[in-house]
């Protein structure tokens, strides 16, 4: 017996669209997240920043995001 018929058959199949449904719009909103336009800068100065021995760098403070 298959997981898929033990699910079809109890009625939980719904259960199995709705997480990837939510898996998919987590995954799209972090990709949005991390390739916006105003990022760019941010996420090529902390590219260079292992490279960078003239300027020694202090890790930055977290801060919180609208």
């Amino acid at each position: 017996m298959k997981m898929s018929d033990v699910v079809g058959h109890a009625g939980l199949s719904g259960y199995a669209i709705v997480g990837l449904l939510l898996f998919l719009f987590a995954f799209l909103a972090i990709i949005a997240w991390v390739f916006r336009p105003s990022a760019r800068q941010r996420w090529k100065q902390d590219a260079r920043m292992p490279l960078d021995d003239e300027t020694p760098q202090q890790p930055r403070e977290r801060r919180s995001e609208p």
